[in-house]
């Protein structure tokens, strides 16, 4: 089960498709994804088969906020649900909720009630870091207590809700991507927690060997991937970029594919047009693939994240990477070995940056050495090919429910 806005890919959705890719090759396990959707033109539930497995599309109310919070209206909410998708439990044995947005745990948990099954939390983000887009003051209030003034007492702080915090302790397993996210929350949560695993994103190995040589110019291709959000550090990369140019370095052309706010690529493109930066917008996967097989560096500036699909991409694809270390990105790779990376910072005055200056510098480097781009970009591969395939993650959830049931 998931939530999502209609006609947004995120990098749940993304997660979503691939795992199903994987567990059609289990014809021992029935799949059924429940999508609960956010859409102003679809307001009518459809059951639907697509290829091995049954997806469910049930509409979210308009009004969300007093669902959410309101557990009256919570409560009638998750039992219309129930009585739309009760069917499916009809005659089966060893169901589990495989959860993947944490509002959803008082859905499983009437569910549940109605129903024996067995509930997965799958914890794909950290709630509070999501603030930083949308009211930087709290993320800077919380970023305070979880990394300059850390403490037990405010570890406790960083679990903003308490659907949230029924997420963690009443599921029946918890999944994180990362430990950093195991233990954001170990840390947060006084009690017990259900068994906890740790099983990073995988994907399908979509590499081709480039079979037509690019022209031979001396242009350096850099390509940015995801949304267009200040967390995605977008600016930061741009300013960067200033500064390699301006350091006499014009051979340089950054290709930004991913969608955001017209006014915050408006803006973007106005402020930096005299660099050589082109939007692609969002782009099918198989054009994005032209664009990661004919660039030279990927870029990644996000200021918090877990399991990034795109470091997952340029991995596969064999890019060198330069890359924040934050969060599961800091987990992910390893410096001068399978990508560059660099460091933030964080001031009460300005919040928390990417250090521009230093990712200027590793830019430089990759441009000015071609073979160390080579070493990185293969050692990424090889790193993919050795922990983070599409068989290696199916593998691993599917242990757990096999433990499970």
């Amino acid at each position: 089960m998931d939530m999502s806005e209609d006609g947004t890919t995120t990098g749940v959705t993304r997660y979503m498709e691939t795992l199903l890719r994987g567990l059609s090759a289990c014809p021992d396990i029935e799949v059924c994804w429940i999508r609960l959707v956010h859409s102003r033109s679809k307001l009518i539930h459809r059951l639907e088969r697509v290829g091995t497995h049954l997806e469910y599309m049930i509409p979210l109310p308009l009004s969300m906020e007093p669902v959410l919070n309101e557990s009256y209206w919570n409560n009638k909410y998750n039992s219309v649900v129930f009585y739309i998708i009760k069917h499916l439990f009809a005659s089966k044995s060893n169901v589990i909720l495989h959860t993947h947005t944490l509002n959803l745990i008082d859905l499983a948990l009437y569910i549940r009630s109605k129903v024996d099954c067995k509930i997965i939390t799958h914890l794909h983000c950290i709630p509070w870091k999501g603030l930083y887009n949308r009211n930087p003051e709290h993320f800077n209030r919380l970023y305070k207590l979880a990394y300059v003034h850390p403490s037990s007492e405010t570890d406790l702080e960083l679990v903003l809700t308490d659907w949230e915090h029924r997420s963690y302790t009443l599921a029946d397993r918890l999944i994180c991507v990362t430990q950093c996210g195991a233990d954001f929350v170990r840390k947060g949560v006084a009690g017990a927690l259900p068994p906890t695993d740790i099983i990073p994103n995988g994907m399908d190995d979509f590499y081709e060997k480039r079979t037509v040589s690019r022209k031979k110019d001396k242009l350096i291709r850099l390509v940015y991937v995801g949304a267009l959000s200040p967390g995605k550090g977008l600016p930061f990369i741009l300013e960067a970029l200033r500064g390699v140019k301006q350091r006499g370095y014009d051979n340089i052309q950054l290709q930004i594919a991913g969608s955001g706010h017209p006014r915050f690529v408006d803006s973007l493109a106005s402020q930096y047009c005299d660099l050589d930066v082109r939007f692609l917008g969002l782009l099918p996967f198989d054009k994005l693939k032209e664009v990661y097989q004919n660039s030279d560096i990927g870029v990644i500036a996000s200021l918090q994240e877990q399991a990034s699909y795109v470091a997952l991409e340029m991995s596969m694809f064999g890019l060198a990477v330069i890359t924040t270390a934050v969060d599961g990105l800091d987990e992910m790779f390893t410096d001068g070995v399978t990508a560059l990376k660099v460091g933030v910072t964080f001031s009460a005055e300005d919040g928390l940056k990417v250090d521009v200056k230093m990712l200027e510098d590793k830019l430089i480097e990759l441009i000015e050495d071609k073979k160390k781009r080579h070493r990185l970009g293969y050692n990424a591969r090889q790193m993919y090919l050795e922990k983070l395939t599409l068989e290696q993650m199916t593998e691993r959830t599917v242990s757990i429910y096999r433990q499970l049931i």
